[in-house]
């Protein structure tokens, strides 16, 4: 891998790869754009997991204290610097420094790692010695540290890797030896006895103890502001909640009746829990004993910590109360309000739900049924369907003048942030304050203060940006692709090795994925968008910084689109997924880029690139596959004594006429043909001419002797029932004869036209050149022909070499009857010896003149009006006229058409 500045590309994870690492020169610490500066110098590091590194004979790992915190740490002087993983980092509590140069890393394929932060001065311990390093943060797998040539060098240190042993001898102190772990010893339980028995051996025993280390707690006394709001956070609830603004409501459908159900069953402990828990609730007054006609059944529910919940399950009242539409807001659309805050509080409600009460003519609804009696509740309960709804209400019209401000909720979640200390200070106690006025209580243990860095829900904010699932995580849409498909209809339920593959790949793209910024309001935004065959995907971009990522996977039907309407569909897959970003502000999409230069994109809808190892290990496997079928045992037997056409190549595969032979086998014939078209390194165009020279036709010795043709279809039926068109071409001298058929014509059929329009009018052609298409591979074709005395040659479509004039024509013809169809009122097949006429009495660039000139020995004679347009005009009789318009109309058309093809030839 090369380390070069960085230009602002997003991370990845280090594994099993070689790097360079080269400082350039260019401004400290900005992201720079265009051209990377000159390096300076260059180094490599290795880079391994610790099974690897275990394994490996030649490298020495080992634990070692950093900061006071254990570290599995990897010597390497293969590398110019050091670097510890982003995991480890959050343990040593410790802030980064940002680089006065910054490095990018670029992986053999083609990812870049981003290095422009560091940890200086960290403490090293070893032998009871402290070093000191500055370590360079990295997404290493499993490793917590590599130490590399800057603190081998600094520290005079030498390494042993037969013994595996680092010795510093700096001088003025005391040689240190660090002996690396071994590979570790498999692991296995014993029973006491052997263990004796060993003992009594005098076999090496360590005695274990484990101590569970808890740190002090926080109290709030010891946090600043906090101190003064203790009256907020009590230790536990007791009694109603105040009367409020708003009352829990349960509005029910017309003509509902009252729903009961019987109580579940429950084992002992739960019992014993059911009947500690509806006694302290009554003590607080939030439940009563109820005679009412409802009743839910009980359950419980684990709690992280082991205690068991106790839930209601209201479903069936669910279903018959009428849903209360206060909007619940976008989670992204709160985090796009942290625009610059350093400095963040989480406060959490204790018991939110507890502290609003239900409205007294609804309280019988929310009766429950237990072993120990029948209760409603006074306050409002968990489980209801719109608790969330009115809660959200509460809170929102409670802290109405500071949402986007400085205060974001989310139900009973409160998140007060600030850009420094004196402001949130001030905005911390705003919002204390809040809560002791409106009699609102939270819970000390679960709230967080004076963070730089905070989870809110389910996101990792901080003042770099946010972090964390889809809109965050680049290629989402390919990686989650085999888990997505188990929930499409009719599709059985099977966790294969691709879901799992997929679901571990994805729990470590959420612990490992780049940190995105949030948008600036005036700025212009940037779009690249681009489209492949497996989905689409586009990035979001500001002043160089990535805002988003979105991908989805191409539905059913777009799988039949061409690559220009992929190619848009990805763009209006941008607009709407962003609309709320890009309205009425100025936006740049680049759309339709080469690979090479929309790189940030093409990751997420195509296929990730292979390193080139893997490349040559689908190549070998292949040939494998190709050496051991039973084609080269039949060719062993069959080449003793015998002169065959085929032959043995060095790697064992057969060829013929320097070709490979492919069994028939559909596996490896699939599998050669994936490779050859859809992997990163192979493409395959549709329309681009094929490589090596092109060998033509032989040129025929005289008119009519050798033809090609084939079938246009698709075409309007006509009132006569024609929807297709025979195109038959005279190579010579390009004559071309244009038969309307149908596509339900027998063979039987097809043979008298052939017969009538073409044998009774030229004579029998020497030879054939037509497609693969049924009609002429079926048996009677080619029988007709072999009585005749003609050959048949039989070509692919669109392949230079065979009924490429055909295929030309059938072109040509296409993009005239296209205009044309509309134009004669869909009656195309009364017209199509006009068009044969005006097709034939047109120049042709590769014979010199028409071909009719051609064939007959003289341009053809007709009205002054068809060959020239001014003011000579033959007024005749209608036929005359409207042939004259239609001749007009048709030459038109096609004089179109070929600048068409004239225009697609220049472009390749």
């Amino acid at each position: 891998m090369t380390v070069q500045r960085d230009q602002g590309v997003g991370s990845q994870t280090v594994e099993q790869s070689r790097v360079s690492v080269v400082p350039t020169e260019g401004t400290s610490g900005a992201r720079q754009k265009g051209v990377v500066g000159r390096p300076r110098q260059q180094g490599k590091v290795y880079a391994m997991t610790q099974q690897e590194a275990e394994d490996a004979p030649d490298v020495i790992t080992g634990t070692i204290l950093i900061c006071n915190v254990p570290a599995d740490v990897l010597f390497d002087p293969g590398t110019t610097h050091s670097f510890v993983s982003s995991i480890f980092l959050t343990k040593l509590n410790r802030m980064l420094e940002p680089l006065s140069e910054g490095l990018a890393i670029y992986t053999p394929v083609g990812d870049v790692l981003l290095v422009n932060e560091v940890l200086r001065n960290c403490e090293v311990l070893v032998e009871g010695i402290s070093l000191l390093v500055d370590l360079l943060p990295l997404e290493l797998q499993r490793l917590d540290v590599i130490l590399g040539m800057d603190f081998l060098f600094a520290h005079y240190a030498s390494m042993d890797c037969h013994r595996k042993e680092v010795v510093f001898r700096k001088p003025g102190f005391a040689e240190v030896v660090f002996r690396g772990m071994r590979k570790a010893v498999s692991r296995s339980l014993i029973s006491v006895l052997k263990a004796e028995k060993l003992l009594r051996k005098g076999c090496t025993a360590f005695l274990a103890h484990i101590v569970v280390v808890q740190r002090e707690k926080l109290k709030p006394e010891d946090v600043p502001v906090v101190k003064e709001f203790l009256d907020v956070f009590l230790d536990d609830l007791s009694g109603l909640p105040p009367d409020r603004e708003i009352e829990f409501t349960i509005e029910l459908l017309p003509g509902t009746a009252p729903i009961s159900e019987a109580p579940y069953r429950m084992t002992p402990s739960e019992l014993k829990e059911l009947k500690m828990q509806l006694q302290e609730l009554v003590d607080k007054g939030y439940i009563r004993p109820s005679v009412s006609p409802w009743g839910a059944p009980v359950l419980f529910v684990k709690k992280k910590d082991g205690t068991l919940r106790l839930c209601i399950d209201y479903r069936q009242l669910n279903k018959v109360t009428i849903r209360n539409k206060y909007p619940l807001p976008r989670i992204d659309d709160l985090f796009d309000q942290l625009r610059g805050p350093a400095l963040f509080s989480k406060i959490d409600l204790r018991s939110g739900y507890h502290q609003l009460k239900v409205r007294e003519s609804d309280i019988a609804k929310t009766a429950f049924r237990t072993r120990y009696g029948h209760y409603e509740f006074r306050v409002m309960p968990f489980g209801l369907t719109n608790a969330p709804a009115v809660f959200m209400d509460l809170m929102n019209r409670i802290f109405h003048r500071y949402l986007d401000q400085f205060v974001i909720v989310f139900i009973d979640d409160i998140l007060v942030y600030s850009i420094d200390r004196e402001s949130h200070e001030e905005h911390l106690r705003i919002v204390l304050q809040t809560l002791r006025e409106k009699q609102l209580y939270a819970k000390f243990s679960k709230c967080e203060f004076w963070l730089e860095q905070v989870v809110f829900l389910g996101h990792v904010v901080s003042a770099k940006g946010v972090r964390y699932y889809r809109r965050f995580i680049e290629d989402f849409s390919r990686l989650a692709l085999p888990l997505t498909a188990l929930t499409r209809k009719n599709v059985k339920f099977e966790w294969s090795d691709k879901c799992e593959q997929s679901f571990q790949e994805l729990k470590k793209r959420l612990v490992t994925t780049p940190i995105l910024a949030l948008p600036v309001i005036g700025k212009d935004y940037v779009i690249y968008c681009d489209a492949s065959r497996l989905g689409l995907g586009c990035v979001l971009m500001q002043d160089g910084n990535v805002i988003a990522y979105a991908s989805r996977q191409l539905k059913e039907h777009e799988c039949n689109y061409p690559t220009h309407d992929l190619e848009l569909a990805a763009v209006v897959l941008a607009l709407k997924i962003w609309r709320h970003y890009l309205f009425g502000e100025k936006c740049h999409i680049f759309t339709d880029h080469k690979s090479k230069a929309n790189v940030v994109t093409d990751a997420l809808s195509r296929k990730s690139r292979l390193p080139k190892s893997a490349l040559c290990g689908i190549r070998v496997a292949l040939l494998n596959e190709l050496r051991g079928s039973k084609a080269v045992k039949k060719f062993e037997k069959s080449k003793k004594g015998l002169e065959v056409e085929f032959e043995l190549r060095i790697d064992g595969a057969i060829v013929k006429q320097g070709r490979l032979c492919v069994p028939n086998i559909s596996e490896l014939k699939n599998a050669i043909l994936e490779e050859a078209h859809s992997s990163a390194y192979a493409m395959h165009p549709v329309r681009q001419r094929p490589g090596g020279f092109l060998n033509p036709l032989p040129v025929p010795e005289w008119k009519w002797e050798h033809i090609t043709m084939d079938f246009l279809f698709g075409l309007p039926r006509t009132s006569s029932g024609h929807d297709g068109i025979w195109v038959i071409v005279e190579r010579l001298t390009k004559t071309t004869r244009f038969i309307p058929i149908k596509r339900t014509s027998t063979l039987d059929q097809l043979a008298r036209l052939y017969v009538d329009k073409i044998v009774s009018q030229y004579g029998v052609p020497v030879s054939i050149v037509s497609d693969r298409d049924p009609r002429f591979t079926s048996k009677f074709w080619p029988s007709l022909q072999k009585a005749m005395g003609t050959g048949l040659k039989f070509s692919t479509s669109f392949h230079p070499q065979t009924d490429g004039q055909s295929e030309r024509t059938i072109q040509t013809l296409e993009d005239m009857l296209r205009a044309c169809v509309l134009q004669l009122k869909g009656s195309w097949d009364t017209h199509l010896p006009l068009m044969e006429f005006a097709y034939n009495n047109n120049y042709q660039s590769s014979i010199g003149m028409a071909p009719y000139e051609a064939l007959y020995g003289r341009p053809c004679r007709t009205p002054v009006c068809w060959n020239e347009v001014g003011e000579r005009k033959l007024v005749g009789p209608e036929l005359v006229q409207i042939t004259t318009n239609n001749i007009k109309l048709i030459r038109e058309n096609l004089r179109k058409a070929q600048d068409r093809q004239k225009s697609y030839a220049d472009m390749r």
